[in-house]
């Protein structure tokens, strides 16, 4: 099994962390990156669209101006997702090996079992979703990620609490996703374009009704810090192995500092 780097980012801005996930997706690629388990936060906070979305078709831009949020798409597949109030992990290696395996089912699961044993270090019994459970009709507005739980995405209680989304490319393997801290993200629905306030009332409702975050499963708020170093213990244990501290090399950050321009889609 390859060496695996631990990344704290801390907080950036969306451009510079969907930059900086993309870099290292890509010298894992390429082979000159070492397999990383990443963590970060945003800030400012953040809109994130699915690759295959258009920001102004999902997003009242104006709202998001108003409010202080960016806004990016990521180069991962999904729906809009608010970035604030979370822990975002990031996990990159290669498909064919240890620990992720060869399929996306593997590899879902291999990445899971790191985050249900980093939520334990917390105190907090999760499970797999063993289904989605929404969909949409054609011609609505895609609903928000949070609104439903996909195979293999954390929940408790049938309530969501970490979403994810893979890309792959070659042999590489990139899966980030959201870990909720506190329940900030449902003022996605302040931001969705949507045809009648009717309709945004029921998606902050769902979006509150469907999902579940730290501070209320814990009854206190709980830090980054303490969560990443939760979530990295959590990997050590599933996976067998010790992660080493280490930070961007000078090929990654120069790959960052090209691909961020790419990302930049403020309102």
């Amino acid at each position: 099994m390859s060496s695996w780097r631990f990344l704290n980012s801390g907080p950036s801005d969306g451009a510079t962390n969907m930059a900086v996930d993309e870099a290292i997706f890509e010298g894992v690629e390429c082979g000159s990156s070492p397999p990383t388990l990443r963590v970060y936060a945003w800030a400012p906070p953040t809109v994130s669209t699915g690759h295959s979305q258009k920001a102004s078709i999902e997003l009242d831009l104006e709202a998001c101006r108003k409010r202080g949020f960016g806004v990016v798409r990521r180069p991962t597949g999904g729906r809009a997702v608010l970035h604030a109030g979370e822990l975002t992990y990031s996990v990159v290696g290669r498909s064919g090996e240890l620990p992720l395996g060869g399929s996306i089912a593997e590899s879902y699961q291999a990445i899971a079992g790191g985050l249900l044993l980093g939520l334990a270090e917390l105190g907090v019994r999760a499970e797999l979703a063993p289904v989605a459970t929404a969909s949409r009709s054609r011609g609505e507005v895609a609903p928000p990620c949070f609104v439903s739980a996909g195979r293999f995405e954390v929940v408790v209680a049938g309530r969501k609490l970490i979403g994810s989304a893979q890309r792959r490319a070659g042999r590489a393997v990139l899966q980030h996703g959201s870990l909720l801290t506190d329940a900030t993200h449902v003022q996605l629905a302040d931001v969705l374009r949507v045809r009648t306030e009717a309709d945004r009332t029921v998606i902050r409702r769902t979006l509150a009704s469907k999902t579940t975050d730290l501070a209320a499963l814990l009854s206190r708020s709980v830090g980054f810090e303490e969560i990443a170093r939760a979530m990295r213990m959590g990997f050590e244990k599933a996976w067998g192995l010790t992660l080493t501290d280490d930070g961007l090399s000078a090929r990654e950050s120069e790959a960052a500092g090209g691909l961020a321009s790419g990302y930049d889609t403020r309102p």
